[in-house]
Order: structure tokens, then sequence, then C-alpha cells
């Protein structure tokens, strides 16, 4: 395991005093605030390295608000065990969990464990299945930003993906933590309603980290990763999302719109990751990039979600429901990628 650590940005030192603050119903934020990445044993140090690496470009785009500690499962069993153990002795050593309740839990069956990443990786490489999985597990009551991935095929050099996908998945996955980050409520409830629907949170997220990880290929940034059989280019891979929301619009998901999608329940879920995605790409051509990070996430919680949005996109969501739709349904291929901002 390597720490890594880097600078805390000045922008973020009013939010954090009222992270910081002593009652219970905020969230309270420990120092160093770090990066930390754990590996399991069987995991390649430049899997490891790769994901640092895109950490840290993050968190100089974007900020560190919370410690970070990001958790990367293997293949082999045993040494998932193994990281699970560490995982649940820095818990325990720390206060925050019992040992024997987090190993039950993590190392068990109950679904979402932070076993069942190394069970679907082991999956995915003994059928040659090409789905991965990461996310943001928590948790706001220790002050920390917790995350954990099955083995990145990309980078692990598999599947013949792309290790910069893999890079965009790090960007999407801790573009969840800066959208916690704004947000002192522990409740959960307060949290989810401030956070907004799905189309909103996972749509931002999966747009930011499409266009950081074109600037950081422009840049010449982008952390030395195996290429994969295909490229990585933002227009492509926007692209193939208006392929992925034409399938849906004209299936089980005919008659949505964008801001119909609010529930991960829904069975249309999904789409709200691509249309979301080109829905954020259209907010931003309208204003810039840098909009959710500078004018809407500061205010999100004094304002709450429709507020803060009106606020910072100058329209209310149904009017920009009704907007982008007949955007959507009118404007060629072309015109679509037009909107793109140049990374």
């Amino acid at each position: 395991m390597r720490t890594l650590r880097v600078s805390i940005i000045a922008a973020m030192s009013a939010f954090a005093l009222v992270a910081c603050a002593t009652e219970e119903s905020t969230v309270v934020i420990d120092d160093p605030l770090v990066v930390e990445v754990f590996a399991a044993a069987d995991v390649d140090p430049s899997v490891t390295l790769a994901i640092e690496e895109s950490l840290e470009l993050a968190t100089e785009a974007w900020g560190l608000y919370w410690p970070t500690e990001y958790w990367v499962l293997g293949l082999d069993p045993d040494a998932g065990v193994a990281l699970v153990a560490e995982f649940c002795e820095r818990r325990d050593s720390r206060g925050e969990w019992d040992y024997d309740d987090c190993m039950q839990r993590e190392a068990g069956d109950e679904q979402h464990s932070m076993i069942e990443y190394q069970q679907l990786g082991a999956q995915g490489a003994a059928e040659g299945s090409n789905f991965g999985t990461a996310g943001r597990n928590g948790t706001v009551e220790w002050g920390i930003h917790r995350f954990a991935t099955m083995l990145p095929w990309g980078l692990a050099g598999m599947m013949g993906n792309s290790g910069a996908e893999d890079v965009k998945t790090v960007f999407h996955e801790y573009w969840h933590a800066v959208q916690h980050s704004f947000i002192a409520a522990v409740d959960r409830d307060a949290r989810d309603e401030v956070m907004g629907p799905v189309w909103f949170v996972e749509g931002s997220a999966e747009f930011m980290a499409q266009y950081a990880t074109a600037q950081v290929i422009e840049q010449g940034t982008m952390p030395e990763v195996p290429p994969g059989d295909n490229p990585f280019t933002y227009e492509d891979q926007m692209r193939n999302k208006l392929f992925d929301i034409e399938r849906e619009l004209s299936g089980a998901c005919a008659g949505r719109t964008v801001t119909s999608i609010v529930d991960y329940s829904d069975e249309c879920s999904g789409l709200g990751y691509g249309l979301g995605a080109w829905g954020m790409a259209y907010l931003v051509s309208q204003t810039s990039p840098e909009v959710l990070l500078n004018d809407f996430h500061p205010v999100v919680e004094s304002l709450g979600f429709e507020g803060a949005f009106t606020q910072a996109f100058g329209q209310t969501i149904e009017e920009f429901d009704t907007e982008f739709m007949e955007f959507f349904a009118s404007s060629s291929e072309s015109e679509k990628l037009a909107i793109l901002p140049v990374p």
C-alpha cells in the first residue's frame, strides 16, 4: 500500500469550517486530509500507481475536502479477504466499527459487501466478461470518502480495455466525493434530498469525468496506462452514449425525459447516466465547465437542490427539461457534439 498525500486547496477552507462543527448532526472532518490507496496483494503495483495518480489529478482539479480511502480488490479470494481484514482492522482501531461485525458484513455474503468486488472480478475473468464496477461506499459517520473497486481491466491490461477508461472511472467516482463534500448533514434522508436525483448525480459525475479525462489527455498528464484495443476519445465516448440513449428511448424507456430519472430503483435509472451526462453537457454549454464547482455545489445545502439549480443555471428544472429534450430530439449528431466544451 502506498499513501498519496496531496495539498489542500484554499478554496475549500470555508466549507471545512462548517464540516468540522462538533454537533452530531454534521460531518466531522479530522486532519490530515490525505488520499490513501489500498490494494490486495494480487493487484499489480502499476494498477495501484495509476489509481493514485488519477486521484491526485482529480484532487488538483476539483479539490480535496475529506480524507479519502480507495480500496482495490483483485481476483484472488484469499488476497481479497486479507484486504477486507485490513479494512476492518483500520475501522476497529479508530473506534468506528467492531472488527468482527465489520468482517461479518464486508467479508460475508451480503449484497454490496466489500468482498463482492473481488467475487465479481473473479467471475468476470473466468467468463471473459467485460463488466466492471466501482463505487463510493460512504461514510459520512467516519468523516471520510470510502471507495471500493473490482480489478480495473484496462489498468490491468486485460479484456482489451483502454486504461484511460479506468482513469475516467476514478474521476467519475471522485466527483461523487466532491458532491458529498459540500453537504455537512449526517442524516441520510437530508443528504439524499440535497444531492438531487439520479439524472443529476450520475449525469454530472459522468460528464465531469469524461471532460476531465479529455483534459489530462490534451495536457499530456494522463497516467501511463495500457492503451487497450481502441483509443479513448472524449467525442467517441459521448457519441457512444447517443447510441445507448436512442436504444433505450426507443424501447422500455420510451417517452421518458431526463429529469424523470429520479431514483436508482427506477427500471430506467441507467438512462440517467448517459442522458444525464448529455443534459449536463447542455447546461455547461450555456454556462461554463466550472459552474458546478463554483456556483452550484457551494450553495446546494443552503438553497436546496432546486434553488441551487435555478441560481446556477438561470432556469427552473422544468424549464431545463423542456428545453433540453426539445434540443435533443431536434438536433443532429453533429449539432449535439458541437455543444461539448473544448478541453
